[in-house]
This record gives structure tokens, sequence and C-alpha cells, in this order.
């Protein structure tokens, strides 16, 4: 059994293990920065440049459409006016490469040749970073793809769509040798719709699904910094000596990756309430790692007599605080 009443600090000190010295494993207070405005969208057969020929020197949105992310390329598209809205009357079946008989599942059939989704299509956009990013890890977003893509920044290939695959999948990307701190900065993602074999967004009859199947960037592109050591995935899990609830064995969870190529040792601790607890790891260059505390090993996380969450049907519902933030409740939970 898990609850939700238990709110998990975790922070890394993490130094090089040469004579090197690294900076704080994650710089506080640093916001993420949210690439949401200023894109520009083209079809792949209508682009003679590359992706590195798209981020490097200057860029010509002359014959581009404006996008704003996310958002999938068929609803740019309407955005611009280029196509009716779908929502409205039989505007859906007007839209090019919408010729699936009605009712049937389009995700299992693949693109007509005279759809222009069939070809993949480009994301373009520039942005300027902070001067304060110097020095840092820095971090690229993609918290959704649909379906494949390809990443360049600056004139460099980032990813391709071996590693870049799946509508569900979130993507952390690290850009730091690409990224040029104090200045403008160039992006371009070349993304191609799924496939009949993929496991991709399907809709139902009386929803039927968009000729681009919705590919694009369909969720946040942003970026976020940390030192050498990124902490992510934090998690606690309860469990309790059923059927008596009078003590809770907690296990807490994160992942640890170091973004150098030198190892690197240090300290991960972890606080719930007034419980604190802590242990020394090494990571190898490169190295991600999963570490645990358990209730064997860290007797403080046995919790006597512990205040559960409950749902509101159940009973009553208590909500934990911290100074770092404030979860459940109706509250937005932790980024």
């Amino acid at each position: 059994m898990r609850t939700k009443s238990l709110l998990v600090l975790l922070g890394i000190i993490f130094g090089a293990a040469s004579s090197i010295p690294a900076p704080a494993a994650e710089p506080r207070g640093s916001e993420p920065l949210t690439l949401k405005d200023g894109w520009f969208i083209q079809s792949f057969d209508k682009v003679s440049e590359d992706g590195k020929a798209l981020t490097s020197g200057s860029f010509n949105p002359a014959g581009w459409y404006p996008a704003s992310v996310p958002s999938t390329v068929l609803a740019a598209l309407v955005n611009d006016k280029v196509y009716p809205d779908p929502d409205y009357g039989t505007n859906l079946r007007s839209i090019p490469g919408t010729e699936y008989p009605i009712g049937s599942n389009f995700s299992n059939i693949a693109m007509p040749v005279s759809s222009p989704f069939r070809m993949p299509w480009w994301y373009v956009t520039r942005f300027r970073v902070p001067a304060a990013y110097r020095g840092k890890t820095v971090w690229l977003h993609f918290d959704g793809i649909n379906f494949r893509a390809n990443v360049w920044v600056n004139g460099r290939e980032i990813a391709d769509s071996k590693s870049l695959a799946g509508s569900w999948r979130i993507h952390e990307l690290d850009v730091t040798r690409a990224i040029r701190p104090g200045e403008e900065n160039a992006l371009a993602v070349e993304v191609e719709a799924p496939t009949p074999e993929d496991l991709a967004i399907t809709f139902v009859d009386w929803n039927p699904l968009p000729p681009d199947k919705d590919m694009g960037l369909w969720r946040p592109v942003y970026l976020t910094l940390s030192g050498p050591v990124a902490l992510r995935y934090p998690e606690a899990v309860t469990q309790f000596d059923l059927p008596s609830l009078d003590t809770a064995h907690l296990t807490v969870v994160a992942e640890l990756h170091n973004a150098s190529s030198q190892p690197v040792t240090g300290t991960l601790r972890g606080r719930i309430g007034s419980i604190q607890f802590s242990q020394a790891v090494q990571l190898e260059g490169s190295e991600t790692r999963t570490v645990r505390f358990t209730p064997e090993k860290f007797p403080q996380l046995n919790l006597s007599h512990p205040r559960l969450w409950w749902p509101p049907q159940v009973g009553p519902l208590r909500c934990p605080t911290a100074r770092a933030f404030d979860w459940g409740c109706g509250k937005s939970p932790p980024s």
C-alpha cells in the first residue's frame, strides 16, 4: 500500500573525485526556460537545408508557418488559417490526407501518398540563453514528441530518431557543449508521424484521428540547469504490515546521473519532515544509478503511527508542508 502523505526533499552535494573542483549538483532558484513562442514549422519536402544548416548562421522564416509549442503540426496550421477548424461540421474530411474510410481506425492505416503529413515536418526556433548558464550543465527537455525526432542545436546533432521515439516518452538531452550562454541559440527538430506499426496516440470512431496523426511537439519544450550530477525521479514507497496501519516502512528512491566524464563522489541527503537520512555515493563518468534508502538500513524510515493521506470518502485529508513546496490538497505537484 502506498500513501501520498509524505513529502520527500532530496539534495545532493557532489565534488569531482579528481583535484578539479565541481559546482553544486543542483543550482538553487533556477527556473526552467520554457521554449513556447517564436517557433516556425515547414514540411521537409519544402526545405532544402538540413538540421545543421537550419541551426547555423541566420534563419529566414519566409514561407514558414509561425507556431507555438506545445502544438501538433495540424493544430499550428489550423491556427494559421491554412486549414479550417476540424472540430466543426465536416471540415475534417476537407483537410488533405483525410481519405481513410469513415469509422475506421486511421492509426492502423498508412498515410496516403497525397498527404502533406506523410513527410517529416521541421520545428525551428531561436532563443536567448542567460549568461548565468555558463559553467552549468544544461538539459533540453521534450515532454512529448509524436512520434520520432532528430534534434539539432547550434549546428550540432544532439539526438536522432533511433533514441527519440515514442508518443508518451519524456526526453532529457544534455546540450551543455552546444548551448551558448549569453547569446542567441538555434534549435531545429525534425518530427515524423507514427506508422501503423507504432504504439502511438489513437482515437475512436466518434473522435476520429486528424490527418497528421497528431504529429509534432505536443508537450512542453524547455531548458533546465544542474551541476555535474543531476537528481531525477525521487519517490517514496510506503509498505505496511497489513492489516495493521501502525507502522509505515518507507523506501526512498532517486536516480542520479553524472553528466561529466570524470568520477565524482558526494553525499545524497533526504528529509521527510523532521526525519533526515543520507548516504555517500560515488559515480563513474557518465554513470546513471538508482540510489535507495531502505528501512532495513535506515531505521528512521520506519514510522510509528504515521499520519495517512486518505481519499475524502474514506478518511481525513491531511496536508504536509515544507519550505520548498506544498504538495496535495488542490495545489500543484512539485516540478
